[in-house]
């Protein structure tokens, strides 16, 4: 700093510093600024990198071999596809375990089946009984594989169950 303030002569023996604290206060606001936009534009690069596709299971899909199926007779919940699959006497059908109000997964009891969410109730056949859902569960369409596994394809539904039975060694 010059000894005067009017002077512009700078005296050599004077240990001045390079930068004033002002200058260097208003230098890390702007650089703070500069950061926090340059973060924000990141995050925002970022995103788009990351798929926001939903991990939804494929419609088609394997239930096993046709001896692992039909090894025993009756019902069971297959939770990674949300179904039920019903095997009797060398047939099997595949029923969903999604209500048709909300998409809760539906529960057997001895009627039939019982939403948690909201109380809808269906018969052993999936036929709405009660509560506030529109329609029935609905039947998978079932086929043997090149494999020879046995497969559902779920975008091929019925409501008739009788219809709905596969038998594997037909």
């Amino acid at each position: 700093m010059p000894k005067y303030r009017n002077s512009l002569n700078v005296d050599p023996d004077d240990k001045d510093p390079l930068i004033s604290r002002r200058s260097f206060l208003a230098l890390m606001g702007v650089g703070a600024c500069i950061l926090g936009a340059a973060q924000l534009v990141n995050v925002s690069l970022l995103g788009f990198l990351y798929p926001n596709a939903m991990k939804i299971p494929p419609s088609v899909f394997s239930i096993g071999r046709p001896e692992e199926v039909l090894a025993h007779d009756g019902k069971v919940f297959y939770p990674k596809q949300k179904v039920f699959i019903e095997t009797n006497s060398g047939k099997v059908r595949i029923q969903t375990a999604v209500c048709t109000h909300l998409g809760c997964t539906v529960n057997m009891v001895p009627t039939g089946y019982a939403c948690p969410c909201h109380g809808s109730t269906y018969d052993r056949y999936g036929r709405n009984t009660g509560g506030p859902a529109p329609r029935p569960l609905v039947y998978f369409h079932i086929f043997k594989g090149a494999s020879g596994e046995i497969m559902v394809d779920k975008a091929k539904t019925t409501l008739d169950w009788n219809a709905a039975w596969f038998s594997p060694t037909s």
